[in-house]
């Protein structure tokens, strides 16, 4: 049976279910009708056959002629693959802006069970959790991996790679201090000369990929025409570094200032060589003092003598600041490093950044390049099955790191900054880590089976910062602006999968990002 031209509308279904909760909703709208007033003798029935929902009406629209007949309405919405209690009956009802229906589940959403018995099928594998740990298991037993632009799929890398290995931890000191202790007089000088180490250990070497959560670090020399400049001008690595060494105040030994402390930058008030000459100094002079360590000088200055040997880049890793680039935390970003995007040489799109020393200098830190995982794939032919990164996007990638800063926190309030300039981006409220959802386009035809499954969502309120202000601020977190720009553009859209009356909530966006 055709339906009248004028009841042909779009209309979008939602559905949506929450952690450990045995329910699922349903929201079906359009952008002009009125369900309430124009949806008369509404019904709703489940055909499991086709695993479908059957919604009927009977059209009266106020805006017809008293004479025109009044004609059936009807839509099929796809159930998602879910345990239903099909004894339960079906709640639904018509409201100003959209149809409501509630089905009982007879497992949650989340439910070990259903959730095994989603990861066995195809569709099952794009909501699979993003794991660094299964990123390089995986390319490790590749026997050689050549990185390719996902927007073009232009080869990036000269030859293949075949050693990969686990970015080491930004928290190393803090690792170190919290085993150890603090201060020499315990056992803070094992500490000092284990970070320093292992700091030391840490190169970005030709060959060598290593991998974060959301990144992967190559030598700018393993890259197709990559040429690294602060801002757009040649650099000269030995000037550079000289000229960066004199700007933090590094000094070589057996110059004047290396007879007393290194200088100190402006970052929390760490200094760059760390905190051994700190605690080195409290205890000259206490020699005879119980418990203290420094009863041989030259041996307690040895942690000390090992930060002065290490290279400029080093130095910077040691306090933190070249961590997973991709969304950092307030506390590891330094006004001495500033992030330059990295585009594809062929289609201009962005594929991550590197790091140059800040202010007035065009200094190269670390000869290496930070790719990130959403931009970037394994094989020339995007999406297949080959691609150890088809699972990434930058939304998901955003919203696991986003949630990791949350900790599972309800009414996480973070704003997020523009990584370059240090200006306001969006600020974002985390309702609800542990949602699911799955919208799409009604259809009013009798269509096949579906096999369409709920995918992992945070809920989120979302304000620009031209909008109202949030005062509480959790955390402060820095991306490159055009992500930032790309996450507005994604969270906006997303907003338009909920009625027009779950839109706004205190004066922010209702919104929600896929995990």
């Amino acid at each position: 049976m055709e339906q009248n031209p004028k009841t042909q509308r779009t209309w979008r279904y939602t559905w949506e279910a929450q952690s450990h909760s045995p329910n699922l909703r349903l929201f079906l709208f359009d952008s002009t009708t009125n369900p309430k007033i124009h949806c008369k003798s509404l019904n709703v029935s489940i055909i499991l056959e086709k695993s479908h929902l059957l919604v009927t009406w009977i059209n009266d629209n106020e805006y017809e002629e008293a004479t025109s007949k009044e004609e059936n309405g009807y839509l099929h919405v796809p159930i998602p693959r879910v345990l239903l209690d099909t004894e339960s009956p079906v709640n639904f009802k018509a409201l100003d802006d959209h149809i409501e229906v509630k089905l009982v589940l007879l497992l949650p959403v989340d439910h070990p069970l259903v959730l095994d018995f989603n990861l066995v099928t195809d569709s099952g594998e794009k909501s699979k959790p993003l794991v660094m740990g299964y990123d390089l298991k995986t390319l490790s037993l590749m026997g050689g991996v050549h990185f390719y632009c996902r927007s073009c799929s232009n080869r990036l890398t000269k030859k293949e790679l075949f050693d990969f290995s686990e970015m080491p931890s930004i928290n190393w000191r803090e690792s170190a201090d919290n085993w150890f202790g603090t201060c020499c007089c315990s056992f803070g000088g094992i500490s000092e000369k284990m970070v320093v180490k292992y700091t030391n250990s840490y190169t970005c070497s030709s060959g060598l990929c290593l991998l974060s959560a959301t990144t992967v670090l190559l030598s700018k020399d393993d890259l197709v025409e990559c040429i690294l400049s602060g801002k757009g001008g040649i650099v000269d690595e030995f000037e550079s570094s000289l000229a960066l060494s004199a700007d933090i105040g590094v000094v070589e030994p057996g110059s004047r200032s290396s007879e007393g402390n290194a200088e100190s930058h402006e970052n929390g008030g760490e200094s760059v060589c760390g905190q051994a000459d700190d605690s080195i100094l409290r205890c000259i002079g206490n020699e005879s003092l119980p418990g203290c360590c420094v009863h041989d000088l030259p041996d307690s200055n040895e942690s000390f003598q090992l930060e002065k040997k290490l290279t400029l880049d080093k130095k910077f890793l040691l306090d933190g600041f070249l961590e997973d680039v991709f969304m950092a935390k307030a506390s590891n970003v330094s006004k001495n490093v500033d992030w330059i995007e990295f585009a594809c040489p062929e289609c201009s799109s962005l594929l991550g950044a590197y790091p140059f020393g800040g202010g007035s200098n065009d200094n190269p830190i670390d000869g290496g390049v930070r790719l990130f995982k959403c931009y970037i794939s394994t094989s020339s032919a995007t999406g297949e099955s080959l691609d150890v990164f088809r699972k990434y996007t930058l939304e998901r990638m955003f919203t696991n790191q986003l949630v990791e800063c949350a900790k599972e926190e309800l009414s996480f309030h973070v704003l997020v900054k523009d990584l370059t300039t240090k200006s306001p981006l969006f600020q974002i409220v985390i309702l609800n880590p542990n949602s699911w959802s799955l919208t799409g386009l009604c259809s009013s035809r009798d269509e096949p089976v579906s096999t369409l499954e709920l995918s992992p969502i945070v809920k989120v309120l979302f304000s620009d910062c031209n909008s109202s202000v949030v005062k509480k601020i959790d955390e402060e977190v820095y991306i490159l602006k055009g992500q930032g720009e790309e996450l507005i553009e994604l969270i906006t859209n997303a907003s338009k999968f909920l009625p027009s009356s779950y839109t706004y909530l205190q004066g922010s966006l209702v919104s929600s990002m896929h995990r």
